[in-house]
């Protein structure tokens, strides 16, 4: 009889027993898998940093290399440009003095001739 006894109350007490260690476990359950998300969040985010910061290394390399590429097409360009205005100054100076030396020789002759 007493083991009937303790029985029927372990039937009666074990939904009640039951319910608080699933609560538990549920408890420790999403205990855990927050801290797994928390830990796989803040190493995706570490990993998603690094992969950008590599990725801003590689494209501030090719802006560099792009910029120096440029440079030294407006350096080209320009070396260009001052070469011809040299060369057009040249000339117009040879110009002016051939010019110089010719209105000399008219006034020569001029004077020589006595006109």
């Amino acid at each position: 009889m007493a083991w009937q006894v303790w029985m029927n109350v372990g039937k009666v007490l074990t939904p009640f027993i039951t319910a608080r260690v699933v609560e538990r476990v549920r408890e420790k359950t999403d205990i855990y898998i927050d801290r797994k998300r928390n830990e796989f969040v803040s190493h995706a985010r570490t990993e998603a940093e690094q992969f950008m910061a590599e990725q801003m290394i590689l494209i501030e390399a090719r802006v560099d290399a792009k910029i120096d590429e440029i440079e030294r097409r407006f350096d080209a360009l320009i070396e260009k440009e001052i070469r011809t205005k040299l060369r057009i100054l040249v000339l117009t100076l040879c110009a002016v003095i051939g010019m110089s030396l010719l209105s000399l020789g008219y006034l020569y002759l001029k004077h020589k001739m006595g006109v």
